[in-house]
């Protein structure tokens, strides 16, 4: 099925009598029923799964938009249990990785929002690239789907913040972005952003505004 851009998939709420995956395009996952950008969870890319909340028909307690016209594969649920009937074996690690789906990508955002804003989006561009490789993609250069706007509200910070990290993360040689498309030119260094403590050498007007509020960093590491 094809999902233009800004239509739902479904909606928090709605009984959900099928599984799906993104075959192209790119979905994004809203807590709850939200509807503004900074109830964002996931972003459901090609070739993954979309977040399932049980094995089986269920109300779903996500809301999924498409941010690019994307088509969508569905299963419906009756016709798994009719497959897991014929062939146990491959019944139990279909459910391993259906209950395993989004559930990584949810779990790192926490950790990616604890961080400092140049930190989040190197965070950001290396879980993408490791996200298109492991679906067998040239990895080093693709193409997101979601807007500026829609990153910004996925890692906590302002749209503003977002540009100037991806400018500075151009600028030290380590990402070039020329429209949606992000090449990934370095991501032993983007790494070594996310691992550190402090953005010690970062220029002050890209540190962290998380909705418009200054973290306070450690003065020490400041002018270090």
């Amino acid at each position: 099925m094809r999902i233009a851009n800004g239509n739902a998939l479904y909606r928090a709420g709605e009984r959900i009598e099928s599984m799906y995956m993104v075959r192209s395009g790119c979905i994004k996952e809203l807590d709850a029923a939200g509807s503004d950008h900074h109830s964002i969870a996931n972003f459901c890319m090609a070739g993954e799964l979309l977040t399932l909340q049980s094995a089986g028909p269920a109300c779903s307690r996500s809301t999924c938009l498409a941010v690019e016209a994307s088509f969508i594969c569905a299963v419906p649920w009756h016709l798994v249990e009719v497959a897991s009937a014929a062939a146990p074996d491959v019944a139990s690690e279909l459910m391993n990785l259906i209950m395993k789906s989004g559930v990584a990508a949810r779990e790192l955002l926490p950790m990616i929002r604890s961080k400092g804003a140049l930190q989040r989006v190197a965070g950001f561009c290396l879980d993408m690239r490791a996200r298109v490789a492991l679906r067998g993609h040239p990895a080093d250069e693709f193409k997101l789907g979601m807007s500026r706007e829609e990153i910004a509200g996925y890692l906590g910070l302002r749209i503003e913040t977002v540009s100037r990290c991806f400018s500075e993360l151009a600028r030290r040689g380590l990402i070039s972005v020329r429209a949606k498309r992000l090449q990934v030119l370095a991501p032993a260094e983007l790494a070594a952003i996310v691992a550190s403590s402090f953005e010690a050498k970062i220029p002050e007007t890209i540190r962290d505004q998380k909705y418009g509020t200054r973290d306070r960093l450690n003065s020490k590491a400041t002018h270090a």
